[in-house]
């Protein structure tokens, strides 16, 4: 009986393994096909991106900002860039980048805040110094009818691009479109051409040139009707006539402007220049940001313009998550037919660096059409001697805007 239940049991176990073995399985068909997906909707761009006219890598000006937002991965959101009087954005960031714009509205502006996310084609971005700016993306632009803070510098080869420097170095990118139709932008060695012929004859000056008119004092070459050259040492405008032949270059006027942080010459009237003073003053922590124009009449500096632009406070800076010391600005006064357009750079700084970029709501500023004695600021006499510019405790030499706090 053993000996049959062992067979029968041999039997089976033998049956089985054949069925299981590939040449009985005839009926099991071919195995099933490998299916490859498709690939995702969005392909993520990695940095470093390439800085360039129209945009930062995948993020482009003019996009609406709800395809920028599209674009990111799921932890960003849109946030409120706003402080009142001086910004009001909406904005998207992705790492050391911020893409901004009007709410509901297309992407305005682009920031680069960290020296790895972003880099021109030829590698100039966050930390490149003064040097590489001039031989990479340089010469310097030089516009005749904007004045602009000596901290900001564009080249000809990206005029939509402004680099925020502090120390010889930059600490930001800004890229916004170039609108078309705007003011003539030429290389800073060009500048004398003017628009549409010869704005004066500056081809020959140099810093020798004003040697005696104020000591210490950097002049700028200017056409101010009789005076040739703008500098500044610490709360006073300083005109001064070049040396010509036998004629000694010499102090012209000289007018006073509390918290002045810099000057430049820009053309009004084709030839003829004003100057744009812009002074920051601080009472009660609350800090204003000013802008004066003044103009040469005779040996007299005349203001004709003076208006206070911008307004911070701890109140207003705690809006994007800053203290007052946060916060710094870099202001551009550009001429708009009879009027000035203020605007600029808001910088967010502290310990861990730059935060946010973020271009400056735009102040329109009303020059006066016609001058009174009580507008007129004090100057000195031609014939009073040199202004003695040399370095104080109350200020220093130059057109020097600070660095970031």
């Amino acid at each position: 009986m053993r000996l049959v239940v062992a067979a029968l049991l041999f039997a089976t176990l033998g049956c089985s393994g054949r069925e299981s073995s590939p040449a009985h399985r005839h009926d099991a068909g071919p195995p099933p096909r490998r299916v490859i997906g498709a690939p995702p909707r969005h392909v993520r761009a990695l940095p470093p991106h390439a800085i360039g006219a129209e945009g930062v890598g995948p993020y482009k000006l003019g996009v609406p900002m709800a395809h920028v937002l599209s674009t990111l991965p799921s932890g960003p959101r849109m946030a409120l860039l706003q402080i009142p009087g001086v910004l009001d954005y909406s904005i998207v960031r992705d790492e050391g980048l911020l893409v901004g714009g009007e709410r509901q509205g297309a992407a305005s502006f682009i920031a680069v805040v960290r020296q790895e996310i972003a880099r021109t084609e030829d590698g100039v971005g966050v930390r490149a110094t003064t040097a590489t700016l001039v031989s990479k993306v340089g010469p310097a632009l030089a516009t005749l009818t904007v004045a602009r803070d000596p901290n900001l510098w564009l080249g000809v080869k990206l005029p939509g691009a402004h680099f925020v420097m502090a120390a010889g170095r930059v600490i930001g990118v800004l890229l916004t479109a170039v609108a078309p139709g705007a003011a003539p932008v030429l290389a800073a060695s060009d500048a004398d051409a003017g628009v549409g012929g010869p704005r004066c004859d500056r081809a020959a000056t140099t810093a020798a040139d004003f040697s005696g008119a104020a000591l210490g004092v950097e002049f700028v070459p200017a056409c101010l009707g009789g005076a040739d050259g703008v500098g500044i040492t610490g709360e006073l405008v300083v005109v001064a006539a070049r040396t010509v032949g036998d004629a000694r270059a010499r102090r012209v006027a000289a007018a006073e402007v509390r918290g002045l942080r810099w000057a430049a010459p820009i053309e009004f009237d084709r030839g003829r220049d004003e100057i744009i003073a812009v002074a920051e003053t601080r009472d009660d922590q609350v800090r204003v940001f000013s802008v004066i124009a003044l103009r040469l009449d005779g040996t007299r500096l005349v203001r004709v313009a003076d208006a206070e632009v911008y307004r911070l406070d701890e109140q207003r800076a705690a809006w994007i998550g800053a203290s007052l010391d946060d916060l710094a600005m870099y202001l551009e006064v550009q001429v708009d037919g009879d009027v000035l357009m203020a605007g600029g750079v808001l910088v967010h700084g502290g310990r861990g660096g730059v935060r946010e970029l973020a271009p400056l709501l735009p102040v329109t500023i009303r020059r006066r059409g016609r001058t009174t004695d009580a507008d007129r600021t004090r100057i000195e006499a031609p014939d009073a001697g040199p202004v003695d510019a040399r370095p104080t405790d109350a200020g220093h030499a130059g057109a020097v805007a600070p660095g970031v706090p």
